[in-house]
């Protein structure tokens, strides 16, 4: 179910005022990410980290299941990361 277009300019309304009254709390709710020692982490990052981690616990415990399982969540959060960068990165031309 979708929103009308009088609901979608009160929320957007609402949110432009979240951002002048409190932009820390309307950066922290925005959802982008980890926030860790100033840095935001996002998930693809986080989902990478956790890949490579269970490919050294597979390969250190000479398990090629873990080490596979490493290999795609390391690959997918790759993935996932690049397509956040780009997104916030590059402006899309129509």
């Amino acid at each position: 179910m979708s929103l009308s277009d009088e609901e979608q300019q009160r929320l957007a309304k609402l949110g432009r005022q979240l951002e002048e009254e409190d932009p820390r709390l309307a950066k922290s709710l925005s959802g982008n990410g980890v926030r860790f020692f100033g840095f935001t982490i996002g998930a693809g990052a986080l989902v990478a980290l956790a890949g490579a981690l269970l490919l050294f616990v597979g390969i250190a415990g000479n398990s090629l299941l873990l080490a596979m399982l490493g290999i795609i969540a390391f690959c997918a959060g790759l993935m996932v990361s690049g397509a956040d960068w780009l997104r916030a990165h590059v402006r899309h031309r129509r």
